[in-house]
């Protein structure tokens, strides 16, 4: 009998996915992940595996939380606390500067805005404390005129997600989703960890550089000072640390920016999401109106930041040719740190992945799209 490779367990008529997962771990000796899925509110499938990888270990999850962050803003949707069709100047009238006064709420949190960053770039301090980047931010003239197009907000949509979220609710964002998400329904996924959390953190690995000179040379171009992508990746400022190295400090992880600072693990990511469209802990977070508001596509095409197509709704990712998860009504958000979660309410399926190596490029994990694969076979 073959060694069981992978911890945790999966429902009856799931073990396609068990199997898929054992036979990619069986393949590199180094990768560790946790996986997790939902079938409505029933938790079908809860596996971690790798020798870095524990029943109760957490991860960086870098841009996932974006996903997380917009869960927040269809709270307020649903509590008619925020209007995604009002300027975003009629909560935090300080944004109507430099011809800002007409951007609403819908296109300044699906990447419209022409807010990659800052001028003259931002420090870690500035990113981690918030006020004063998002005073900067209010001030900032926009690098395209907003609507025009959408370029990829990398840090700075946390920025200004977490400012709507004090001005509508007067909570920090962090604050919002532990006190109503997190501890309401019991959810393994942090957006400020407290200290008690520490040692369960798998420090992310690094990713390796790709061989290809071509390719390397075609990210650097992409991400290089001066360019839009680099502005948005905020390298006008040289002292500024390599991702890893952020998301492997405790200063990240206390302050939990809602751009990239979210720690958790596959199961969380999953039960956030099946909160959104299924009775998960006794009742649905989100109404289905207002699931539909919150994830309808926004904008499609040529990404100024990221170069490549992408598609937005309200903070969430949707579906495309790269992140081929679901139907048009499933909506999601990977991380560069190789985690996914996502949601289709086509389907019922809500699924949540997380690993300790960065891949690259950076994004979801190849392998979390396989899973997902063998998740299809199992009819989910």
């Amino acid at each position: 009998m073959a060694e069981q490779l992978s911890n945790g367990v999966v429902q009856p008529g799931y073990e396609p996915v068990r199997e898929r997962f054992e036979a990619l771990l069986a393949e590199d000796p180094g990768y560790s992940a946790s996986v997790a899925a939902y079938v409505g509110d029933e938790l079908v499938v809860d596996l971690w595996g790798g020798a870095r990888m524990r029943q109760d270990s957490i991860v960086t999850t870098f841009s996932c939380t974006k996903g997380v962050s917009g869960i927040c803003v269809g709270l307020l949707v649903e509590r008619g606390l925020l209007d995604l069709d009002a300027p975003v100047s009629e909560y935090w009238p300080e944004f109507a500067r430099h011809g800002k006064a007409a951007v609403t709420v819908r296109q300044l949190l699906s990447h419209q805005a022409g807010l990659v960053g800052v001028d003259g770039g931002f420090t870690v301090a500035e990113l981690l404390g918030h006020e004063r980047l998002a005073e900067r931010l209010a001030d900032q003239r926009p690098y395209w005129q907003p609507g025009a197009g959408h370029g990829y907000h990398a840090m700075t949509i946390g920025v200004l997600t977490d400012e709507l979220v004090r001005r509508t609710d007067g909570r920090t964002l962090s604050a919002f989703y532990t006190e109503e998400i997190r501890l309401p329904r019991d959810v393994d996924f942090f957006i400020g960890l407290p200290e008690s959390e520490d040692g369960r953190v798998v420090p992310l690995l690094p990713p390796e550089l790709p061989e290809d000179p071509e390719l390397v040379a075609a990210m650097q171009a992409t991400f290089a000072r001066g360019t839009i992508g680099g502005i948005a990746m905020n390298a006008e400022v040289a002292e500024f640390p390599p991702l890893v190295d952020l998301a492997n400090s405790t200063a990240l992880h206390r302050a939990g920016p809602p751009a990239m600072g979210g720690v958790g693990n596959a199961r969380g990511l999953a039960k956030l999401y099946a909160s959104c469209i299924s009775d998960v802990s006794g009742a649905r977070l989100l109404s289905p109106e207002t699931v539909e508001a919150v994830t309808r596509l926004q904008v499609v095409g040529d990404d100024l930041v990221l170069g490549m197509p992408t598609r937005f709704a309200t903070l969430f990712q949707k579906p495309d040719q790269r992140l081929t998860y679901g139907s048009h009504r499933a909506f999601g958000h990977d991380g560069v740190g190789g985690g996914i979660g996502f949601a289709d309410p086509a389907t019922g399926l809500s699924f949540g992945y997380t690993t300790s190596e960065m891949p690259l490029p950076g994004g979801a994990d190849s392998r979390a799209l396989l899973i997902h694969g063998a998740l299809l076979i199992c009819g989910a």
